[in-house]
């Protein structure tokens, strides 16, 4: 297994920041990438009763075969057992035809999910087949896009084009603070 912030191989220990090490009881391979730790959960849709966030020790791996998963519990032990659960499910999905059921469930940035058993991949899905061509060159993408809420429309750039192409500044970048962050995630002023 390798730890996901430096690249490091960490064998099967694995670090749950601020809850020592966890020895992997899992056979996860060794391409496996790992982050462990404590964190808060953002409820999307809380029901009635249930706060909107709630904190959890997680153990998140990016094994071949999966995109990613995350495993949560009380436990280092239960987090690798739901994380190894949701991992044998994606490796063993199967309709006979050995592969995945993808479908967007509204992505636009080319991810899906598998029908069959709910695993999360990357890269799944290309901007042709999505219906997503850039508004300049006609190319399919899922690089970049913006929506009109006021005039329902959605439009698309390619990476080549949406660097090329520079969008009104928004007032906010007038704030000193916002100016420095967009000044140090604008790859043309280095």
């Amino acid at each position: 297994m390798r730890e996901i912030m430096t690249g490091r191989d960490i064998g099967n220990r694995i670090s749950f920041r601020g809850h020592g090490t966890h020895i992997a009881l899992h056979p996860w391979p060794d391409e496996t990438v790992v982050s462990a730790g404590k964190g808060v959960v953002f409820r999307r849709d809380p029901k009635p009763g249930e706060p909107a966030t709630y904190t959890t020790l997680f153990m998140e791996v990016y094994p071949p075969g999966a995109a990613f998963i995350r495993g949560e519990g009380v436990t280092p032990q239960e987090c690798e057992n739901s994380a190894w659960t949701q991992y044998r499910l994606a490796l063993d999905c199967s309709d006979g035809s050995g592969s995945h059921d993808w479908e967007t469930r509204g992505y636009r940035n080319g991810a899906g999910f598998c029908s069959r058993c709910s695993t999360f991949g990357s890269r799944v899905f290309t901007g042709e087949q999505l219906g997503q061509f850039c508004r300049i060159c006609d190319t399919g993408t899922t690089y970049h896009w913006d929506t009109d809420k006021a005039a329902g429309t959605t439009t698309f750039l390619c990476e080549e084009d949406c660097k090329a192409y520079k969008p009104a500044r928004h007032p906010s970048h007038d704030r000193p603070l916002a100016q420095l962050l967009a000044e140090l995630l604008d790859e043309d002023s280095q």
